[in-house]
C-alpha cells in the first residue's frame, strides 16, 4: 500500500511538471529552475489546458481552500482561460532569446503579461529589442520579476580591472539606450557613451563634442585599431565595473548629431563578434582579458 502511495505522489509530481509548463515551450526558452520573489501579495494566473485546483495549488504553494476562497468558487472545475486571484508572490518566468521580428508588444502577449513588465523586469531603456538578447519574461503575470542567469565570466581582483562578462551576459547589464563612463585602460581617459544599438557587440555613441574630443586623444587618427577600457554603468540599482575593447573608427548611422562626430564606435564584451563576419576578434579578446586582469 504504501508503495502504491508513493507511486501516485510521483506520478502526480511528474504531470505537474510536464504539463503545467507545456503553455511555455519554445526551443530557445528555458523554464527559470525556482519563482523569483515580487513585492505584490495577490496576482492573477490564467488557466492552461491540463490545469487543476491541486496544480495550481502546488505550483503556487498555497491551498486549495485559500484559492476557492479568494475567487468565491463553489466548485473544483478549472475553465481554460479562467483568471484566478492567487495570494504569494511566486511568479513563473522563462528566460527567452529574442528573434528576428519580436518586439515588446508581441512578447507581452507570447507570455500573457505587459510590455512594463519585461521592460522593469530587464532594466531596459528602450523598447527596440536586439536580435539574441535573453530577457527573462514573467508569464501570466503583470508583475516583474528579477532577472536570473547573469553570470560573470571573471571577478576583477582589485579595483584597477574590470569584471569580465561574455556579451551573452554583458547586453543584459548595458542594454540598448543606457549611458556608461568608458575608461581608458592605460591612460585613464574618459568620457560619456550610450548604447545605440547592435546584436553582435555594442554600438556606441559619445554624448557631447567634449567626449568625441577625449576620443581623439586615444585614436588621434581614427582607426580600427582598439584599446582596452572599462566601462562604468549603473542598472538594477548596482554599479558595475565592465572590462572591455573600443574600436577607434566612427562608422556607419547615429542617433546623436551634435556630438562632433559622425557615425558609432564599436565597443566588445569577452566573445563579443564583428557584424561582417560574426567572428571573434582575436584583439578585442585580449583587450577585454587585459582590462580584467586575465593578461
Amino acid at each position: 500500500m504504501r508503495n502504491k502511495l508513493i507511486t501516485i505522489a510521483l506520478t502526480l509530481i511528474i504531470s505537474l511538471f510536464s504539463e503545467v509548463f507545456v503553455f511555455a515551450y519554445d526551443s530557445k526558452i528555458v523554464i527559470s529552475p525556482s519563482p523569483l520573489t515580487v513585492n505584490p501579495r495577490y496576482f492573477y494566473y490564467t488557466v492552461n489546458s491540463g490545469d487543476s485546483l491541486w496544480r495550481v495549488s502546488a505550483l503556487f504553494g498555497t491551498s486549495i481552500a485559500r484559492i476557492m476562497e479568494l475567487n468565491n468558487k463553489t466548485s473544483y472545475t478549472l475553465y481554460i482561460g479562467e483568471k484566478l486571484k492567487i495570494e504569494g508572490s511566486a511568479i513563473p518566468n522563462v528566460n527567452y532569446s529574442v528573434k528576428s521580428g519580436d518586439n515588446l508588444w508581441s512578447l507581452a502577449n507570447k507570455f500573457n503579461t505587459t510590455q512594463a513588465a519585461i521592460k522593469t523586469s530587464n532594466y531596459l531603456n528602450s523598447d527596440n529589442l536586439m536580435p539574441g538578447q535573453i530577457l527573462t519574461i514573467p508569464i501570466n503575470s503583470p508583475y516583474s520579476v528579477k532577472p536570473y542567469g547573469i553570470n560573470i565570466y571573471h571577478k576583477a581582483a582589485s579595483a584597477k580591472y574590470g569584471d569580465i562578462y561574455t556579451w551573452e551576459n554583458g547586453r543584459r547589464l548595458f542594454t540598448v539606450d543606457s549611458y556608461g563612463i568608458l575608461k581608458d585602460f592605460s591612460t585613464g581617459t574618459s568620457f560619456n557613451v550610450k548604447y545605440y544599438g547592435g546584436s553582435n557587440h555594442a554600438d556606441i555613441v559619445p554624448i557631447t563634442k567634449a567626449d568625441t574630443d577625449n576620443i581623439k586623444k586615444l585614436f588621434p587618427v581614427w582607426t580600427w585599431n582598439n584599446r582596452p577600457m572599462i566601462l562604468t554603468i549603473k542598472t538594477g540599482g548596482l554599479s558595475y565595473n565592465l572590462a572591455v575593447s573600443m574600436a577607434g573608427m566612427p562608422h556607419s548611422t547615429t542617433n546623436i548629431y551634435d556630438n562632433g562626430v559622425s557615425g558609432h564606435f564599436d565597443l566588445y564584451f569577452l566573445n563579443s563578434t564583428s557584424h561582417n563576419t560574426n567572428l571573434i576578434s582575436e584583439s578585442h579578446q585580449n583587450n577585454v582579458l587585459t582590462a580584467g586582469g586575465l593578461k
